[in-house]
């Protein structure tokens, strides 16, 4: 039989139990010059060495500080592709959604979307509950219609069929759900809704969870992936119905969260992947009306099903169903997803020694040939032992199994279901056309007491529509932490803009935890990152590998935006990007350029930081504050109105 890819089957991924709470550090309070962890895994920047796998370790810990925007004890953000759920608004601001619990009970009775909203400096406060009425949710798609208000579809994952949730603006609180659920199927319950609109147009892609009523069939496909779209802002729906193209002749059944949509002026394009599946694209360039379908990578094998044996090729690679897609400037099409291969070998479910491909590879109407277009980083430029490229355990390339238990004897499992090492790919595009991509990856000689490796954030672009991409950097460097479900905004300016999740322990809870309780239900932090675009031209991020010297690096400061509230009158606070660590200075000076305040900042670690300028002494003005740091300084200009 095939082995070695779905182990966590989508059936299999909301199992429940019981576990402890422990509480996880924030990202701004772990050490900017070390990270703190059970035992040393790796060398901190005093140069002392530790043996890891048999290796000298030698390089240096880099921590990145990022802003807390919310926390969540429901760890499963997806099952594969990311989704939509961060927005770039026009005017600089952003709004985030993700998928909350504020309880440790494993049942997650207040699970619901939650949104926070980034004013132009300042983040509201931690949500603290869901935005739907007293139904629970999940797996939320923001939008924002044509007038400004915005929107969130979610889930009822009890009884199937999704739920809108409406406000009056971004940065609203009148949150209110519509009174009947939308978008249901009488045969059976639809749920991990991926949903996009153009002006008041919507579209929305979904999937059968057969957890309640078993198996589904329509028109010869098993729990489907099926299509709907609204005229009218969700009010009525077309009916439920299959794409153009995907049909029972290359499909035999669907899975959740492996479909992607991006829309753009007139275009919408909508992918859909799978382990044992086709990658095809389904574009319109009116708005729906019309559709055109490509396969960009062909499954060998049609209407594959698992558990069927292949005798040759013994071999075989498919996508892991983890995929997005986007829109460019000149309204061109963009996927990436992460890839596996299959060994028909009946003796191990280890995904590595199955042959695993351990990067992401991207496709575009422009360049229509699969290529890398990120991979993990090879921290010592040396093969593994088995002869795998990279370094990582099998405790991190396994899930549990049907049973709730970790595969071939594994103390501890963390792989995110079916996908593959390098996996839930997010893209983004900015004004020069410029694409960029980030994904999570596991991190060589960083692991946690099971000996799974940690991952984190990785990010890289194209400046050539894709026909090259540049070395990947690691955008996160936590590395004593778990950061996966990196989130873009699918627009970004001269900072790229992303939410990831956060954690002390590789895999989820939802997933990884088995009979055993292997991976405790704790409080996750939700952490949004704005990097500066020049930085990653720059490769300032870098990847800190074996054997090379620390970066030095200049702690020049960039001002995320304009200070918030402006005019204000006794304080007001701004977000920073800060390349390196150093001491902070804030100096004030009035419209004649005479010095009226000068405010220590404190030392600040490498990343993003919310500073509070106090301007309580100071009268009704025009001043110019300057944020100084060892290297370099900038200046903006704000308002006191007493």
């Amino acid at each position: 039989m095939l082995v070695g890819v779905l182990v966590s089957s989508s059936l299999t991924l909301f199992a429940q139990n019981e576990s402890s709470k422990i509480h996880v550090q924030s990202a701004n309070q772990l050490s900017p010059k070390a990270v703190h962890v059970d035992k040393p895994i790796f060398v901190s920047p005093d140069g002392v060495t530790d043996e890891v796998g048999g290796k000298q370790a030698k390089y240096r810990s880099e921590v990145y500080d990022f802003v807390e925007v919310g926390n969540t004890y429901y760890d499963l953000q997806s099952n594969a592709s990311v989704g939509r759920r961060a927005i770039l608004h026009d005017d600089g601001t952003v709004s985030v959604s993700w998928t909350y619990s504020g309880t440790s009970s494993t049942t997650w009775p207040d699970r619901g979307s939650v949104v926070n909203y980034h004013d132009g400096t300042n983040w509201g406060s931690a949500p603290t509950s869901r935005v739907e009425s007293n139904l629970r949710t999940g797996w939320p798609s923001i939008g924002m219609f044509g007038d400004g208000s915005m929107y969130i579809v979610s889930h009822d994952p009890a009884a199937g069929g999704f739920l809108i949730t409406r406000n009056s603006g971004k940065g609203k609180s009148d949150w209110v759900s519509d009174n009947s659920k939308v978008m249901e199927h009488p045969s059976g319950e639809l749920i991990w809704n991926r949903t996009a609109n153009i002006g008041d147009k919507m579209f929305s892609l979904s999937c059968f969870y057969p957890e309640n009523t078993g198996d589904v069939t329509v028109n010869g496909i098993v729990n489907p992936i099926m299509f709907s779209q609204s005229d009218d802002r969700g009010k009525t729906w077309s009916p439920l119905t299959f794409l153009p193209g995907y049909d029972s002749t290359r499909h035999f059944d669907g899975d959740g969260d492996v479909y992607a949509i991006d829309t753009r002026d007139s275009v919408v394009a909508i992918v859909l992947g799978g382990s044992f599946r086709d990658v095809t694209l389904i574009k319109s360039t009116d708005s729906g009306s019309t559709w055109t379908t490509s396969i960009i990578d062909s499954f060998q094998y049609p209407r594959f099903q698992w558990g069927r044996h292949l005798t040759a090729p013994e071999t075989y690679t498919s996508n892991d169903g983890a995929l997005d897609v986007l829109i460019d400037n000149n309204g061109d099409v963009h996927v990436v997803t992460g890839r596996l291969s299959y060994s028909d070998d009946d003796t191990t479910d280890d995904l590595a020694s199955s042959g695993s491909f351990y990067d992401l590879y991207h496709w575009s109407e422009n360049w229509p040939s699969w290529k890398v277009c990120g991979s993990p980083i090879d921290m010592d430029g040396q093969p593994s032992t088995s002869g795998a490229p990279y370094d990582i355990t099998g405790e991190t390339t396994n899930s549990m199994g049907a049973d709730g238990n970790p595969q071939n004897g594994l103390a501890y499992a963390a792989r995110y279901g079916g996908t593959s090492i390098s996996t839930h790919p997010s893209l983004s595009v900015d004004k020069n056309n410029v694409i960029y991509v980030t994904w999570d990856a596991p991190v060589e000689f960083t692991f946690n007491d099971y000996l799974a490796n940690y991952r984190d954030v990785h990010i890289s672009y194209s400046k050539d529509n894709g026909a090259s991409w540049a070395t990947s950097q690691n955008a996160t460097q936590v590395r004593s932490q778990e950061a996966v479900y990196a989130c873009l905004t699918k627009r970004t300016d001269d900072f790229v803009h992303f939410i990831f999740q956060m954690d002390e322990h590789p895999g989820t809870n939802v997933i990884n935890s088995g009979s055993g309780n292997l991976h405790p239900n704790v409080e996750n932090k939700i952490l949004y990152a704005a990097i500066p675009v020049q930085d990653l031209m720059d490769s300032v991020l870098g990847q800190n590998t074996l054997s090379t010297k620390p970066v030095i690096r200049e702690s020049k400061v960039f001002v995320v935006s304009q200070n918030q509230p402006n005019p204000f009158s006794d304080a007001t606070e701004v977000v920073i990007y800060l390349r390196a660590e150093s001491d902070l200075t804030c100096t004030i000076t009035d419209a004649m350029g005479k010095v009226v305040s000068i405010q220590n900042m404190g030392f600040k670690g490498a990343g993003n930081h919310k500073l509070t300028i106090d301007g309580q002494a100071l009268t009704s003005g025009v001043y110019f504050y300057t944020l100084s740091t060892n290297d370099s300084e900038v200046t903006k200009k704000m308002q006191v109105l007493k």
